[in-house]
């Protein structure tokens, strides 16, 4: 088990840094570790997290949908626009009849 450059306190599990004073293992772990947050700041509970913190919570929700959008290939905002207009149209059709 490796021990800690700055502190000498025993390596814990699979962490990347010392939990006493913050510091990273190794140049390795530190890599690691940005790429994990890095990777998890695009997930689903990463969204979530940013828009229940934000102090104007509308507007945060609006902005993460409005980048979501943007970084939706063409062709599924085609195939989500098309479900969306069927199904308007279906239900517009059953509330008429």
């Amino acid at each position: 088990m490796k021990n800690c450059p700055q502190c000498g306190q025993e390596r814990v599990a699979e962490t990347y840094k010392c939990p006493a004073c913050e510091v990273f293992y190794s140049q390795l772990d530190e890599l690691l570790y940005e790429e994990q947050q890095r990777l998890e700041a695009k997930t689903f509970k990463a969204h979530l997290r940013r828009i229940w913190a934000a102090e104007a919570k509308q507007q945060a929700l609006r902005d993460a949908l409005h980048t979501g959008w943007r970084e939706t290939p063409w062709q599924t905002q085609v195939t989500l626009v098309t479900v969306f207009a069927f199904i308007f149209v279906l239900v517009f059709g059953v509330l008429t009849l």
